[in-house]
């Protein structure tokens, strides 16, 4: 960890060859426990993974969260409450809708609500998972959406108006679309900047670009190799809001707006491998905190948003 010069350590996106620091980091969302290494650029904050595997298959099973669906009652009951908090983000919640979104929010829907885009606009999602946003924005009328997910194990084809496609962003070459979302899925990618690149071709005219991922801030400093958010090895890179600044620059893209919307993960979730648990173990429930502490971490979150120091970020490029 103390080493400042890596021989062969080089930032895609400042070009930089000095690190801050080297890291040893486990995988423990599945519980593996593997080791992997990051450097961090020295310039612009960057944390790169700098030994992925061969093979990344294996880090993301069916069980990974972004695939996984819920059964029975207790999916039932899911259903209903993600759809009132939903109804909230679009302007038509009850007082459930607006207790489940203080509690438990969407960013991901919510910043698609901020947008006010046209709802037979052309959206692509990148590193869709199993759709789950996308279908939920057509139960809103959203419906020209497309998903792209390499690691999907069945494709949807629901006409023009819903399509989920097992295949990268190369794929799309020659298609159009007003805007082009990386929802936590910019981060897994090896080379960012061709991945926005990519992305710009495949805009409209005035199209925009949503970027959602997260940012070296506060948890890092406080959490170290147990943030997690850096979580091993699928993150290979991790900016910090400079860093993202200079690759959406890069890339042709100016940065509209920036706005931070990270939770009491950054906490809880940190705890949890702090403790040598998994998050398989841990689990979305939480049930290892009290109520009163899971709120505590909330306002935490909260309070860093404000002060541009939370785990993750929103940009709009255009």
């Amino acid at each position: 960890m103390t080493e400042k010069i890596s021989a062969n350590f080089r930032c895609q996106i400042c070009g930089g060859n000095e690190t801050s620091g080297n890291y040893k980091a486990r995988e423990m969302m599945l519980g593996l426990r593997m080791v992997f290494h990051y450097s961090q650029c020295g310039e612009c904050g960057t944390l790169w993974l700098t030994d992925p595997p061969a093979d990344f298959a294996p880090y993301y099973p069916s069980q990974y969260y972004s695939f996984a669906e819920s059964a029975g009652l207790r999916k039932r009951a899911k259903d209903y409450l993600r759809k009132e908090r939903d109804r909230t983000y679009f302007g038509k919640g009850n007082m459930v809708g607006r207790f489940v979104a203080s509690q438990c929010g969407d960013e991901a829907l919510l910043s698609v609500s901020k947008l006010n885009i046209r709802r037979d606009a052309r959206i692509l999602d990148v590193g869709c998972g199993s759709g789950k946003l996308l279908r939920r924005m057509a139960a809103f009328g959203f419906d020209n959406l497309t998903g792209i997910d390499p690691f999907l194990s069945n494709e949807i084809h629901d006409g023009p108006r819903l399509q989920i496609r097992k295949c990268r962003l190369e794929d799309l070459a020659g298609e159009k679309y007003d805007l082009v979302m990386f929802h936590h899925s910019l981060e897994h990618m090896a080379d960012p900047g061709a991945a926005l690149r990519a992305a710009a071709e495949l805009l409209t005219e005035g199209g925009k670009c949503l970027v959602r991922l997260p940012v070296v801030a506060y948890a890092w400093d406080k959490y170290g190799t147990n943030w997690v958010q850096l979580d091993p090895p699928r993150h290979i890179w991790v900016p910090t809001e400079k860093a993202m600044r200079m690759l959406a620059g890069s890339a042709g893209f100016r940065v509209e707006f920036v706005e931070y919307d990270s939770t009491g993960l950054q906490f809880w979730g940190s705890e949890l491998y702090s403790r040598d648990v998994p998050f398989k173990d841990g689990g979305a429930g939480n049930f290892r905190f009290q109520l009163g502490r899971l709120a505590e971490f909330r306002v935490m979150a909260e309070a860093l948003n404000r002060n541009a120091r939370g785990d993750q970020s929103v940009f709009l490029l255009g």
